[in-house]
């Protein structure tokens, strides 16, 4: 009976071992319940053995073994895990079996036969057996052959496996290069390798490490299971380590059968992550745990796997810096581009006028203009160097500017565009509330007061990124305009600083970037070369101007010369009949009754003759080259001497005389007769000025005449002053505002002190008086 079922059972055995319909648990499972079938037993389990030999696992069991066990029989451990020990056969009482085994409940009896093939141990088949049915010895004779068979199986399923397992690392492989294969900035494909890596991998916690070179942002990154989070930290620290070791070496890690009081995962697999040798970061993998089953140590394939995943991720990787680096420079080019248009629009518009005022309106509006401008306000200060301030002279928002932007239609329009500003427009910025204020404002000149002062001394920008701390600051100035964070620029046109320009972000808060000082600095460059041209546009037509203004006078001066000529040659022949003239209306006043209607008409002919002959004399005297006879003269005495003529006058007219003369006297070299005409003109000027009286001081000192010493006398008079429409003719020849005179005193005058080789200067106070003041050299 024995033999009989021994030869029936391998028949049925091998039957279903080479059935093509059934898979290979499905022979498994069939094949325990064969053996159940046609022996005398109570159930049969077909139990696999790890790779690492260390565990068996419940493959297949006959009907009424009960659910597959959850957890692994350790090898050495209950009867099974025995007959794995020492490779044959195990019969012990079901009482010694290990929790895991699925029958210890079922059968009186446990027999536990190793499946062999070559030698190599696959698994165990653990049969069930009550007492009494069935010797162990007709069990080993009825299964001798079968545990070969099932062997065979186990083997087909392993290939299966391993095939599969291949199948699903390449189509790992094939899904994560799709997935990875995308056009995308890193910050954006990290999240995505990391979450990828760690659901191929089934991976309990998955750790990427990017060191920050390439153009990737350097920091780890990681994927944790729940159950495993508490002992992150301790996975971190065994990264760290073993993440070092791989990039140095450039060989992946796998390590095995961790031991630790903590509850983490069995192995390990760090992977580098190499492009062309430069170690970008690594990759760690820690566990895994396959569905529905226990958790398993990593091995050489899972590490091929992971090296083949690490290559398309430096892959990927480096291709994402590479698209972050062209669109960085492709958006840097674009700026680039739009800033040097900017530029060239901006240096065609401020070459377009030479009106400094517009231009200074289209500097600090170009800062402001567009729909994103540079800044959100700018402002003009002003350098006066003989005060010490900057004067504020302008103000400009991106509000004020806002109705100012024409975009260009393409760049075709760059070559002939530029801004343009009308008047109305300049009117309405100056007139804006923020330009008010900032013409209000006035900053000290001065490095440890305001740090603006820096721009100005050291001609170049400074920027401020934040005032809280900076100390050298105007607080007063920051807080009226609301001011967190500036930068001030120099204007400088022929290597002075002419202005400061000082610009915000006070509207929309932004930060000012390097970017923005940059263009900043290229732009004040450019400003500072439009209003050099400006300025020396300027000088040049004050030059033209003043240039045909000397023309003008120098032709006028010759007709007045010839004129002069004229006037000396008729006033020489006229002078003669007018002797002869007087003479003989004297002669008629005298014969004639006093106070008769005849007598009156000759006195009015020998006065009008008087008054003509001193209008000749005076003409003659100023066309007349007057020869310079030098003595050492007194200027006191000078002075007294052309008082004594008017002091008589003066007192008629209620004229005071006040002297401020020095203790010792001062001597010079001169004409003295032509200098005493020359205060005695000023003297009569004074007695005009002041018909109602008043008070002529006269102040005498020392002096310097074009660095050398000289005599200043200053005749003060309290006569209200000359009229501005006046004041610029009074040294003009025939110019008078007297009804007697004949308007050459005061350009006679003139004329003997520059003869003298000094000057008369005017200081008018309208409403209160003028004082002439006469510079003459000492010569002495």
């Amino acid at each position: 009976m024995a033999d009989l079922d021994r030869y029936n059972l391998l028949s049925r055995a091998v039957r279903i071992a080479n059935s093509a319909t059934l898979s290979y648990p499905a022979r498994l499972k069939s094949l325990a319940q064969t053996v159940e079938q046609t022996l005398p037993i109570s159930s049969c389990a077909i139990y696999t053995l790890d790779d690492d030999q260390r565990v068996l696992s419940l493959l297949a069991a006959s009907t009424g073994a009960g659910l597959p066990a959850a957890e692994p029989v350790p090898v050495g451990e209950g009867i099974a895990g025995r007959c794995a020990t020492l490779k044959s056969f195990v019969h012990d009482r079901a009482a010694s079996c290990h929790p895991a085994e699925a029958l210890q409940e079922t059968s009186d009896h446990i027999m536990a036969l190793p499946v062999l093939s070559s030698g190599r141990l696959y698994g165990v088949m653990a049969l069930g057996m009550d007492d009494g049915a069935i010797s162990p010895a007709e069990v080993m004779v009825a299964m001798e052959d079968v545990p070969v068979v099932v062997a065979g199986v186990m083997q087909g399923l392993r290939m299966a496996a391993g095939s599969a397992r291949r199948v699903r690392n390449l189509s790992i492989l094939s899904e994560l290069g799709q997935l990875l294969n995308k056009s995308a900035p890193p910050r954006s494909l990290i999240p995505l390798i990391l979450n990828a890596s760690h659901a191929y991998a089934g991976a309990c916690c998955t750790l990427l490490r990017l060191n920050g070179k390439g153009g990737m942002p350097g920091g780890i990154y990681r994927k944790c299971r729940t159950r495993f989070r508490p002992v992150l930290r301790t996975l971190l620290d065994i990264e760290l380590d073993c993440s070092a070791r791989a990039q140095a070496s450039g060989v992946p890690i796998l390590t095995r059968d961790l031991v630790s009081n903590e509850d983490i995962p069995l192995s390990y697999i760090c992977v580098p992550l190499v492009f062309e040798s430069r170690a970008m970061g690594s990759l760690t993998f820690f566990g895994k745990k396959e569905p529905n089953g226990p958790r398993q140590n990593l091995d050489e394939e899972d590490r091929e796997l992971f090296e083949s995943m690490a290559m398309l991720i430096s892959n990927a990787l480096t291709g994402s810096a590479n698209y972050q680096q062209m669109l960085s420079l492709s958006v840097e080019n674009d700026k680039k581009l739009k800033e040097l248009s900017f530029l060239y629009r901006i240096s065609n518009t401020m070459l377009s006028t030479i009106r400094l005022n517009k231009l200074i309106h289209l500097i600090l509006t170009a800062l402001t203009v567009g729909d994103n401008p540079f800044f959100d306000r700018a402002m003009l200060f002003l350098i006066n160097k003989r005060s010490g301030v900057m004067q504020g002279m302008l103000g400009v928002t991106r509000e004020t500017s806002a109705d100012l932007h024409k975009p260009l239609a393409d760049l075709g329009d760059l070559l002939g565009s530029r801004w343009d500003i009308t008047d109305e427009d300049i009117a309405r910025q100056r007139d804006a509330d923020f330009s008010r204020q900032v013409r209000s404002i006035r900053l000290e000149l001065n490095r440890a007061k305001n740090i603006s002062t820096r721009a100005v001394l050291e001609k170049r920008l400074v920027f401020v990124p934040n005032v809280a701390t900076e100390k050298r600051v105007d607080r007063e100035f920051v807080r009226r305009f609301g001011i967190t964070s500036f930068a001030s620029a120099p204007l400088i046109a022929r290597e002075e600083v002419v202005g400061v320009m000082v610009i915000d972000n006070g509207i929309s808060d932004r930060p000012i970037s390097q970017e923005n000082l940059r263009f900043l600095q290229l732009f004040t460059n450019q400003a500072g070369m439009a209003i050099e041209n400006s300025i020396l546009y300027n000088r040049i037509e004050d030059a033209n101007r003043s240039l045909r203004e000397a023309q003008e006078r120098l032709i006028q001066g010759e007709r007045l010369a010839t004129i002069g000529e004229m006037a000396a040659g008729i006033a020489h022949e006229l002078k003669g009949p007018l002797v002869s003239i007087g003479g003989f209306a004297r002669r008629l006043e005298r014969k004639l009754p006093e106070k008769s209607p005849e007598w009156e008409y000759a006195d009015t002919i020998v006065r009008e003759v008087l008054r003509l002959e001193k209008m000749l004399t005076e003409i003659l005297s100023f066309t007349r080259k007057t020869t310079i006879c030098y003595s050492c003269c007194c200027i006191t005495d000078i002075i007294e001497d052309a008082l004594a003529v008017v002091v008589l006058a003066f007192e008629e007219s209620r004229i005071q005389i006040v002297r401020n003369y020095p203790r010792r006297p001062i001597s010079l070299m001169a004409d003295c007769k032509q200098v005493e005409q020359v205060f005695l003109n000023l003297f009569f000027n004074a007695q005009e000025a002041m018909k109602e009286g008043g008070e002529l001081t006269i102040t005498v000192a020392p002096a310097r005449l074009g660095g050398k010493r000289a005599v200043a006398v200053k005749v003060a008079d309290t006569g209200g002053g000359i009229p501005f429409e006046v004041l610029n003719n009074i040294f003009n020849p025939f110019y008078t505002t007297k009804e007697t005179g004949t308007g050459l005193g005061l350009p006679i005058s003139n004329r003997i002190i520059l003869n003298h080789g000094g000057k008369i200067q005017i200081d008018n106070q309208p409403g209160k008086g003028a004082t002439f003041s006469v510079l003459l050299p000492l010569n002495v």
